[in-house]
C-alpha cells in the first residue's frame, strides 16, 4: 500500500471518529439540557391526568389540573425547541410522540395528528408506528371521523395482538367499546367487552373487564347476566377498589332480578367486612332499598332513617331522604310526608344524576302541599259561613283556651321569677361557703403534704415559699369550683327563661271576608287542579275521581263545573266506562257552546266542532231589528231589553240598550223610560261607543229633572201659607161637568204599563219632560 492511499484511509477514518463524536456529544448536551426536562415534565402531567378516578369506558371529558396544564404547556414549548434546534439528534421521534400526545390532551386534536403523522414520516421503529398509528385512530375519533377511526382502531388491534403488545392492545378495545357505549350499541360493547376480557393477560385489568362487562349489563336491565359478571370479577385479582364497588353493584343486581332476601343477607355480611368499613353509607343506604324491595317498608324506613341522620351531609344521606319520599309517595300514599322528605332531598344537595328527578318531584309536591292547605283553608272558612253558631261555639271555646293557657303562663312566670331571685342568692351563698371550704381543706391537705416531706427530707424548707405555693394553688381551686358555679347558674336560668313567652293555639277560628259564592269558585278551582295533579302528575285516579265528584256534586253552579266534567269523562274513559263518559261529554257539548270546553267534548264524542265566535244575542238581534222595520215597536222594544237581560256579556247587549232607548224615545215617545234605559247603558256599559251619543243629554235630563222637583217643592210650601178659598158657584159648575180624561193622563197610563218590567231591575223615576229626538241606531256602522 503506498503513502498516499494510507494518509487518505487515515484521513477517511479520522473524520468519520470526529463525525461521530459530534453526534454523541450533540445527544449527550440535548439529553440535559431538553430531553430530561421534556420527559420528567410529560411524564409528571400523564401520571396527573392517569390517576384520576374514572370508569374504564367513561366518555367524560379530561379534567386537567393547573399542575398537568401548565407543565403540558411547558413541554409544547420545550419539544418545539427541540426538533427547531437538535433536529438530527436521536430524540426527534420521541420528541414527535410526546407533542402529539400533549396537544391530545390539551383537547388540540387536529394538531395532535399532525404530529402523529410527522413521525410517521420520520419511518421510526415498528413499536413507535404502531403507537403513531394508535393516537392517529384516537385523534380521528375525537375529531368524529368515526369510519375512519374505527378502521385504523380494528387494523391496530389486530397488528397489537399478533405482535404482542398489550398497553396497545388494551387502548384499542376501549376507545372503540367508549365509542359503542356512547352510541348506545350495548349489543356491540358487550360482544367487543367480551373479545377484550379473552385477550386480555393481566388478572387484575380482567378483573376490571368483567366489572364493566356486568355494568353494561346492568344498565340495560339485564339483572341475571349482570350478577354473572360481577361475580366473575371475584374470580380474579381485582384492586381493592374494583372489588368494593363490584360487591355493591353484586348485591344491587341480587335484588333488581328479584332476589330480595338474598340481597338483604348480602349486604348484611358486607357490613361484617373491615375493607367496607369506608363503604358502610353506600352498603346501608342499599340495605333499605332491599327491605323496600321485600315489602318490609318499617325496616326500610328505620334503616333510611339511620343513614339520613349518621351520615348527614353527606351524598348517601340526601339519597336516603330521596327513598324515603319516594317510599311515602309509592307504597304508603302519605303525600303530605313524601313533600317534607322530597324538600329535605333538595336541601341536601343529591348526586347530579338525581337532583333533577328531585327537583322535579319537590316542585310537584310543593305545588300538592299547597293547594291542599288552600282547600282545607276555604272549607272551613265556607262550613263557618254556612253554620254560623258554629263558628260562634268555635270562636267562644278558642278564646276560653286562649285564657287558661295565659292564666297557666302568668302562674309559671311568677313562680319562676320567685324562683330566679332564690337561685341566684343560693348560688352565691354556695359559692362562698364552697370557697371557704375548698381553701380550708386544701390549706390542711397540703399542710399535710409538705409535713409528710419535710420529714423524709430532713432539709431545710422556706415556710414563705410554702405559703405562697399553698396560696396559689388554694386560688386555683376556687377559680375552678367558681365557674362550676356560674355554669350550673346558667343553666338553671336559661330553664326558667322558657317561661317568658306564652304559646297560643294555632289556626283561630276565622270568619270568611269573601261571599259565599267567591269561595265555591275557589274550592271548585282548587280541588280540580288537586285533581288534575292526582289524575296526570301522581297517578292516582281514584282520589282524582273523588275530587271531580266533589265539583259536580256541591259546586255545580261555579263557572269550573264543565272543566270538572270533562275530567271526570277522562277518568271514565280510562276504566273503560264508556257509557259514562258520553254522558257527560254530552252535558258539556249541550250547555256550554259558548266556552272553548265545548270543542274537547266535541272530539270525545266525534261531533261537529263549534263556532267559538257564535253569539246567540245576535240571531236576537235580527230579530229585534226586523220587527222594528215593520213597525211592530213594542214587541221590537221587547226584544232589544231582552238582549240585555239573557246575554249582558255580549257585544250586541249595548247596542240592545241603545236601540230599545231609541224605540222608547222616538217611536213610543215615553221619553222618560227612554231615560231610564239610558241610564242602564251608562252604568252597565260605560266604556260603549253608545254612551257618547247620550251621554250628555241624559246629564241634561237629570239637571232638568232635580229642577222641577225643587220648584215643586217651593210651589208646595207657597200652598200651604195661602188660606183655601173656594167658590160655592164655580164648585157648582164644576159638578155638573161631564168628567173629562186629559191626552196626557192617558199617556201617562201606558207609560206606566211599559215602565213595569224595566222597573223589576231598574228603580224608575216619572217625569213629564220630552227629551228631544236622538239619532237612529241603524245608521251606526257595524
Amino acid at each position: 500500500m503506498n503513502l498516499s492511499r494510507k494518509i487518505k484511509i487515515i484521513l477517511s477514518f479520522a473524520a468519520l471518529l470526529t463525525f461521530a463524536s459530534c453526534s454523541v456529544w450533540q445527544n449527550f448536551t440535548t439529553y440535559f439540557n431538553l430531553w430530561y426536562n421534556i420527559k420528567t415534565l410529560f411524564n409528571e402531567a400523564e401520571k396527573d391526568i392517569t390517576s384520576q378516578k374514572r370508569d374504564l369506558f367513561s366518555n367524560e371529558p379530561l379534567v386537567l389540573s393547573n399542575t398537568a396544564r401548565n407543565n403540558l404547556t411547558k413541554v409544547v414549548e420545550k419539544c418545539s425547541e427541540l426538533l427547531q434546534f437538535h433536529s438530527t439528534t436521536a430524540y426527534v421521534d420521541d420528541a414527535l410522540l410526546i407533542l402529539g400526545k400533549s396537544f391530545y390532551y390539551q383537547s388540540n386534536f387536529q394538531k395532535a395528528k399532525r404530529k402523529f403523522e410527522e413521525l410517521l414520516a420520520t419511518n421510526p421503529d415498528e413499536d413507535i408506528t404502531l403507537e403513531a398509528d394508535l393516537w392517529i385512530a384516537k385523534c380521528d375519533m375525537q375529531l368524529r371521523n368515526y369510519s375512519q377511526g374505527l378502521a385504523a382502531l380494528k387494523k391496530v388491534r389486530q397488528e397489537a395482538l399478533e405482535i404482542g403488545i398489550d398497553n396497545i392492545l388494551n387502548e384499542s378495545f376501549i376507545e372503540e367499546i367508549k365509542y359503542r357505549i356512547a352510541q348506545k350499541e350495548f349489543d356491540t360493547a358487550i360482544n367487543l367487552t367480551k373479545e377484550f376480557s379473552e385477550a386480555v393477560s393481566d388478572d387484575e385489568i380482567k378483573a376490571l373487564v368483567y366489572y364493566e362487562i356486568g355494568n353494561l349489563y346492568y344498565q340495560t336491565k339485564s339483572y341475571e347476566n349482570a350478577v354473572v359478571y360481577y361475580q366473575k370479577v371475584f374470580e380474579y385479582s381485582p384492586d381493592i377498589d374494583t372489588e368494593i364497588k363490584a360487591s355493591i353493584k353484586y348485591g344491587k343486581a341480587l335484588r333488581e332480578s328479584g332476589k330480595a332476601e338474598e340481597a338483604v343477607n348480602f349486604f348484611s355480611d358486607l357490613r361484617k367486612k373491615d375493607k367496607f368499613s369506608e363503604s358502610l353509607a353506600e352498603i346501608d343506604l342499599e340495605l333499605g332499598k332491599s327491605y323496600a324491595a321485600m315489602g318490609d317498608y318499617t325496616t326500610s324506613l328505620e334503616q333510611f332513617t339511620k343513614v339520613d341522620t349518621t351520615y348527614k351531609g353527606s351524598p348517601f344521606a340526601a339519597l336516603a331522604s330521596f327513598e324515603i319520599a319516594k317510599l311515602y309517595k309509592d307504597e304508603l300514599m302519605n303525600y303530605d310526608s313524601a313533600a317534607i322528605y322530597f324538600s329535605r332531598t333538595v336541601m341536601n344537595n343529591p348526586p347530579k344524576e338525581y337532583l333533577d328527578e328531585a327537583k322535579n318531584l319537590n316542585q310537584l309536591f310543593t305545588r300538592y302541599s299547597t293547594l291542599r292547605r288552600i282547600i282545607n283553608s276555604y272549607d272551613k272558612q265556607l262550613y263557618y259561613a254556612e253554620n254560623p253558631d258554629i263558628f260562634t261555639r268555635d270562636s267562644t271555646e278558642y278564646v276560653q283556651d286562649s285564657l287558661k293557657i295565659l292564666q297557666d303562663y302568668l302562674e309559671k312566670k311568677e313562680l319562676a321569677d320567685i324562683w330566679k331571685s332564690a337561685l341566684t342568692s343560693t348560688i352565691i351563698d354556695t359559692t362562698k361557703k364552697d370557697s371557704l371550704f375548698v381553701r380550708d381543706s386544701l390549706f390542711y391537705q397540703d399542710s399535710l403534704a409538705i409535713v409528710d416531706s419535710l420529714t423524709k427530707a430532713s432539709a431545710f424548707i422556706d415556710t414563705a415559699v410554702v405559703n405562697r405555693l399553698l396560696n396559689e394553688k388554694m386560688q386555683i381551686r376556687i377559680q375552678q369550683k367558681k365557674r362550676e358555679a356560674d355554669a350550673k347558674l346558667s343553666q338553671e336560668m336559661q330553664a326558667l327563661m322558657k317561661t317568658d313567652t306564652v304559646k297560643f293555639k294555632n289556626n283561630p277560628p276565622q270568619k270568611p271576608k269573601i261571599t259565599v259564592d267567591s269561595l265555591k269558585t275557589l274550592l271548585s278551582k282548587n280541588r280540580l287542579e288537586l285533581g288534575n295533579l292526582f289524575f296526570t302528575e301522581l297517578n292516582v285516579p281514584d282520589s282524582a275521581k273523588q275530587l271531580y265528584l266533589e265539583i259536580t256534586d256541591k259546586f255545580s253552579d261555579t263557572r269550573y263545573y264543565p272543566d270538572a266534567l270533562l275530567a271526570l269523562g277522562s277518568y271514565y274513559q280510562t276504566v273503560n266506562e264508556n257509557q259514562k263518559a258520553d254522558s257527560l261529554f254530552k252535558i258539556i257539548y249541550d250547555n256550554y257552546k259558548d266556552r272553548p270546553i265545548v270543542n274537547a267534548a266535541a272530539n270525545k264524542l266525534g261531533l261537529p266542532l263549534i263556532d267559538l265566535k257564535y253569539d246567540p244575542a245576535e240571531e236576537l238581534y235580527v230579530q229585534a231589528e226586523s220587527e222594528m222595520k215593520k213597525g211592530n215597536y213594542d214587541e221590537s222594544f221587547r226584544k232589544f231589553f231582552e238582549i240585555y237581560k239573557k246575554h249582558p256579556e255580549s257585544q250586541y247587549a249595548s247596542k240592545g240598550l241603545y236601540a230599545a232607548g231609541f224605540i222608547l224615545e222616538n217611536n213610543l215617545r215615553l221619553a222618560d223610560s227612554a231615560a231610564s234605559v239610558y241610564d242602564t247603558l251608562i252604568r252597565k256599559y260605560p266604556s260603549s261607543l253608545y254612551v257618547k251619543n247620550i251621554a250628555m243629554k241624559v246629564n241634561i235630563y237629570k239637571q232638568e229633572k232635580a229642577r222641577i222637583e225643587r220648584e215643586k217643592q217651593e210651589a208646595l210650601l207657597n200652598k200651604d201659607e195661602k188660606k183655601d178659598t173656594a167658590n160655592v158657584t164655580e164648585l157648582a159648575f164644576l159638578g155638573n161637568k161631564e168628567e173629562e180624561i186629559p191626552e196626557e193622563e192617558i199617556k201617562k197610563e201606558e207609560e206606566l204599563i211599559i215602565n213595569q218590567n224595566i222597573k223589576n231591575e231598574e228603580t224608575i223615576k216619572p217625569t213629564k219632560r220630552k227629551l228631544e229626538r236622538l239619532w237612529n241606531p241603524r245608521k251606526l256602522k257595524r
